[in-house]
């Protein structure tokens, strides 16, 4: 409970210097595959998988948390695409940061998009510049300043983007996608 009156006062401070930069949409349209139809399911968390998610670093999921996870299907049925959309927080700045992390169906990273932050110094993550170097990746080999660069002045929404990656990763091999 006070985990929650706390996030909920920092949503409320933040709220006035939130940044949106891609509406969901339109992350959902960077990183899953073009022309096929999108399916949405909810990847709701146990304690223990809150607990493990949480593991990955900056985590402050509880059970009964949930993640929006997207997926496509090509024209035989076979998942071609997934997408989580994951908001995450960093209490210590009061600042929030939601974005949209796709991934082929063999973990791979097709690309990350930044839907809104809330700390000015953490803007410059939604840069195309700082954004082009997810594609491709293993999320397990982004961490900062190995495998991940970096941004100054932005380094702890850095390391959170580095930890939402591999959370989502996670959760997209154990979301049910039927």
């Amino acid at each position: 409970m006070r985990k929650q009156i706390i996030v909920a006062s920092v949503v409320a401070s933040v709220a006035l210097h939130a940044a949106s930069f891609t509406p969901l949409s339109g992350a959902l349209k960077q990183v899953l595959p073009a022309g096929q139809k999108a399916f949405k399911t909810k990847f709701v968390m146990t304690e223990d998988q809150a607990k493990l998610l949480n593991g990955f670093g900056h985590g402050d999921f509880a059970e009964d948390d949930e993640v929006d996870v997207y997926y496509t299907k090509d024209a035989a049925g076979k998942v071609s695409g997934i997408a989580v959309a994951i908001e995450e927080y960093l209490v210590r700045w009061k600042s929030s940061h939601t974005w949209v992390v796709g991934l082929t169906p063999e973990g791979k990273l097709t690309g990350v998009a930044m839907v809104e932050l809330t700390d000015k110094y953490a803007f410059p993550l939604a840069k195309p510049d700082f954004l082009k170097q997810f594609p491709g990746k293993d999320p397990a080999q982004t961490v900062l300043g190995k495998g991940m660069d970096g941004i100054s002045g932005a380094s702890e929404s850095c390391q959170l983007l580095s930890s939402s990656l591999k959370r989502v990763a996670w959760i997209a091999t154990h979301a049910e996608l039927k």
